[in-house]
């Protein structure tokens, strides 16, 4: 009974992709608001404007973010199991110790590494939104100039 009601990864993305939708869909969301706020970040603003290579520049930098984005997010994932996997193995002898069940190492190390990101936040976030910056200003350039 139960596995007729539970939801596989694939149903999980799908769910989510929906309601995404639809929550743009219905106006919920304004994704093109959101997208201008970044182009029109004061770090950005005049990217791109070289009359020569600016659109040229825009359009490499939308295709490789497209195409290494995606290799990018795997090794993120990937190296974030591997710290999940080592610091959880350090940590479930003194688990077990406190008689905890194995899964709470693992919950353990998830929250020092969120712990973690929001500690050293202003030395990613920063960055970070430099790039979204940049890369809704390149969108907005190739899509404007298409």
């Amino acid at each position: 009974m139960r596995d007729t009601f539970s939801l596989r990864a694939h149903h999980w993305l799908i769910l989510i992709g929906a309601l995404v939708y639809g929550t743009i869909y219905a106006g919920m969301l304004d994704v093109r608001g959101i997208a201008g706020w970044f182009a029109n970040r004061p770090e950005v603003a005049k990217a791109f404007s070289d009359p020569n290579f600016g659109r040229g520049d825009a359009l490499i930098l939308v295709f490789s973010t497209l195409f290494l984005g995606p290799l990018a997010l795997l090794l993120g994932l990937l190296l974030l199991v591997f710290v999940l996997a080592v610091f959880g193995g350090f940590l479930l002898p003194i688990m077990r110790w406190f008689r905890m069940p194995d899964w709470f190492a693992t919950a353990a190390v998830l929250g020092g590494v969120v712990t973690a990101m929001w500690v050293y936040s202003d030395l990613w976030l920063p960055r970070s939104l430099w790039f979204m910056g940049l890369l809704a200003r390149a969108c907005k350039i190739v899509i404007s100039t298409a």
